[in-house]
């Protein structure tokens, strides 16, 4: 008689739909009772940031990519580390696009996989600064509006926008 083998449970990370193996998921938590498990840190993080946007019965197929193009200004940093960045930064998931020419990085990138202040994190772990100033106060702007956007994804049927908030529920 053949030993009876059970199916490894696996989970669907909730961020990016990749089947993850709960058992030995390194990346996981608890959210309103339910317990979430994460191919890597960086979806933990993403979800963590929004919890609302992912723990609802949708598919990961059924969400709208929420695309951003943004260009950032570079303070100081070398060339190679310029390129060891930009690697850095592809290899994120979500990350459509990055690109170094002179003093300017391009990054392409989907809101509902990565943050610009996930990618700004990279960059400065890296060892790039980018520009203070107007230039810091963009980025600073650009972060706060895709904070909105993403609490008003989280919750599409409100009514809820970055200028009116969700009506009280009583």
């Amino acid at each position: 008689m053949k030993p009876m083998t059970h199916p490894t449970a696996t989970a669907r990370d909730p961020v990016c739909g990749t089947a993850v193996v709960a058992a030995e998921s390194r990346h996981s938590t608890t959210y309103r009772g339910m317990t979430f498990h994460f191919c890597s840190a960086q979806c933990l993080e993403r979800f963590r940031q929004e919890p609302s946007l992912y723990a609802t019965p949708t598919q990961v197929v059924d969400h709208r990519p929420l695309p951003k193009h943004r260009r950032l200004r570079i303070l100081s940093a070398d060339a190679a580390t310029v390129e060891r960045t930009c690697r850095r930064i592809r290899e994120m998931m979500g990350v459509a696009a990055v690109e170094a020419s002179g003093e300017v990085m391009l990054v392409e990138y989907d809101l509902r996989q990565v943050t610009l202040g996930q990618v700004e994190a990279v960059a400065f772990g890296e060892g790039v600064r980018f520009l203070g100033g107007l230039h810091g106060l963009r980025r600073a702007w650009w972060k706060f509006t895709e904070s909105n956007e993403l609490g008003n994804a989280a919750h599409p049927a409100s009514g809820a926008c970055c200028s009116r908030p969700p009506p009280r529920v009583r």
